[in-house]
């Protein structure tokens, strides 16, 4: 796992390095050239619209890079965090940052890479649901307006520089008025659908940045650890392989890589994972069902084993007995295929007594009456009555 989180943080590095604002330079505002000009979430064409500008309006740009500014996302672009790593302030309209460099994005999941990050204990100020009063969130991520560091891009021909700001007194974006929203599927989502953009979409004609060689070789370098990732994960048993974060991680390459050849061989890979996912999980389905199955069969053996037949109940009431006297010991050393003796009342040996439905020892010194059958063993001096029924009697009565 740690090697997963290594190669992540490699990837997101290489993919998001174009972003990242010069220390040396110094900030400026800026404003946009022409109507319907996007703002992205990075500097390539690759990143999604999060922004559409006007003419005139203006922007903070707080670097540059092969022909694209970064910008401070304007206050109504979204931006989302994790509300894992927030906690709501008493007022309800702030989160506080709970969490060490929580990533901020432009959509409320983890689709397109992060376009800043949040330190722990920043304030960050909630976007609030016109409808409802109450701060927006989505799919486990909570709406803010987009603090300073949060960066898009936006190309350098559509805007002109109006004069410089100081780095510290580079101004937060104010809080956007409370979105009014129809539904909870919309929620937040200002990223321009593609049949918005206009057909003369001036950003669209940027021309594409050439990867240099050393970006190339990273990539490269990146890839081939990533595929060594998947080799090794797909070592282990069915029960423990888990794909979802490596099949991530092919998916931004195929739209962030820098070669197309890379891009394409990772569509590959995940079309290979997908089908691979599919076998593991019908295996692991074929090994429940028989782990199920062997369970099952356990419990009826130890059912069979455990559970003893209705026994027939012994009539009650009045009955001719075939003997009756005293309960007593067959003595220490006999060998006899009887438990205990019937003595009558002077103590003579009447029968050998063998009761295979019961515990004749809690009769000891108790007068019975007997049903039975009276059967002959070669070999033993007395006639053995195995017991059907046995009566307790005091005075000539039953208990």
């Amino acid at each position: 796992m740690n090697s997963l989180r290594t190669l992540s943080l490699l990837l997101l590095a290489a993919l998001a390095m174009p972003m990242l604002a010069q220390d040396s330079f110094t900030p400026y505002i800026a404003k946009v050239k022409g109507d319907s000009v996007r703002v992205r979430g990075g500097c390539s064409l690759a990143h999604p619209p999060v922004a559409v500008m006007n003419e005139g309006d203006e922007l903070t740009v707080v670097g540059e890079k092969d022909g694209w500014a970064v910008v401070q996302l304007p206050a109504d672009a979204p931006c989302w965090i994790s509300a894992d790593f927030v906690k709501a302030t008493d007022d309800g309209k702030a989160w506080t940052v709970t969490g060490d460099k929580v990533n901020l994005r432009v959509s409320a999941d983890t689709k397109f890479f992060p376009v800043g990050q949040a330190e722990k204990g920043a304030q960050l100020t909630a976007v609030m649901d016109g409808s409802t009063g109450k701060a927006m969130a989505q799919d486990g991520y909570v709406r803010v307006v987009p603090p300073s560091n949060a960066h898009g891009g936006i190309a350098k021909e559509l805007i002109e520089k109006v004069k410089n700001v100081a780095p510290e007194k580079a101004a937060e974006p104010k809080p956007v008025e409370p979105a009014k929203e129809s539904t909870p599927k919309d929620t937040g989502s200002l990223i321009p659908k593609a049949e918005d953009k206009p057909a003369n979409d001036p950003v669209a004609e940027t021309p594409k940045h050439e990867p240099t060689k050393a970006e190339l070789e990273d990539e490269q370098k990146t890839f081939v650890e990533l595929e060594r990732l998947l080799e090794d994960e797909l070592k282990k048993p069915a029960a423990e392989v888990n794909l979802t974060d490596i099949r991530k991680m092919f998916e931004q390459f195929t739209e962030f890589s820098l070669d197309k050849k890379i891009g394409d061989k990772a569509k590959s890979y995940i079309e290979k994972i997908d089908a691979t996912v599919k076998l593991i999980e019908a295996e692991k389905e074929r090994q429940a069902k028989a782990e199920a199955d062997r369970l099952a069969e356990i419990e009826r053996i130890h059912k069979e084993a455990t559970e003893k037949p209705a026994e027939k109940e012994e009539p009650k009431g009045p009955v001719e007995y075939l003997v009756t006297g005293t309960v007593g010991s067959t003595g220490k050393s006999a060998k006899t295929p009887a438990s205990h003796r019937l003595f009558d009342e002077n103590g003579k040996v009447l029968y050998d007594l063998r009761w295979d439905k019961g515990d004749l020892s809690k009769l000891m010194g108790s007068k019975v009456g007997i049903v039975g059958t009276v059967k002959q063993y070669d070999g033993w001096p007395n006639k053995v009555i195995v017991i059907e029924r046995v009566d307790v009697l005091d005075d000539g009565e039953t208990k």
